[in-house]
């Protein structure tokens, strides 16, 4: 009789301890608002109809975002970030002497993201998150850049590359020690962000970001 007792009170904390970390998994009592800051490296491509003469290049963002718990683990997480992209042009030239030079769009601005997403609080340290929401860009500056040719070195925010452009978040985080963060984001281009008068050079933004920061 006592050990069944025994093995009823040991299998019904085992079953409350399973409940809690379940709960914990999915719903963390200790949820609350912080403010975080971070620094990534971007991958920035082009997508559209034809765009031979624009590639693949590279850049960075840092900023800050602000997360905000909505429900359970659900949480809304606004932002904003200082973002400095580049695109490989090739350009052929129009005038004698006839050749093709390499050189890039330079693209400087800020980076407003709007974020849902839910964390997994696996431990006490260990958190991962998914998360999804719409980015938008506002280009302060975009220029072409050419070594050596000054006078193809000009700004393009006035001939087609737009003040805003819209894309949209994909993400997985993960948290260690409520502090130290680290993130793989890809956004895909929902408007194009350089649409000049000549057709075959318009062009949406897709970008790859892997980030760190730390929650305060």
């Amino acid at each position: 009789m006592m050990k069944r007792t025994l093995t009823s009170i040991v299998a019904a904390i085992a079953l409350a301890g399973s409940v809690s970390a379940q709960n914990y998994l999915l719903n963390n009592p200790d949820n609350k608002s912080f403010l975080g800051i971070r620094a990534g490296v971007d991958i920035s491509s082009t997508a559209g109809t034809v765009v031979d003469n624009y590639s693949n290049g590279a850049g960075f963002t840092i900023g800050a975002v602000y997360n905000i718990p909505l429900w359970q683990n659900l949480y809304f997480e606004p932002g904003v970030h200082l973002f400095y992209d580049t695109f490989g042009y090739n350009l052929l030239k129009s005038a004698e002497p006839f050749e093709e030079l390499d050189g890039s769009v330079r693209n400087f601005g800020f980076r407003i993201p709007f974020n849902f997403g839910y964390h997994f609080d696996f431990t006490d340290d260990i958190s991962v998150s998914l998360f999804t929401g719409p980015v938008l860009n506002t280009n302060l500056t975009a220029k072409t850049y050419f070594d050596g040719q000054k006078s193809l070195n000009t700004s393009i925010m006035e001939n087609g590359f737009k003040r805003f452009d819209l894309q949209w978040d994909f993400g997985i985080s993960m948290t260690y020690g409520h502090n130290y963060y680290v993130a793989i984001t890809g956004a895909v281009g929902m408007t194009k962000v350089y649409n000049p008068t000549a057709d075959f050079s318009a062009f949406r933004r897709n970008t790859c970001n892997i980030s760190v920061g730390y929650n305060f």
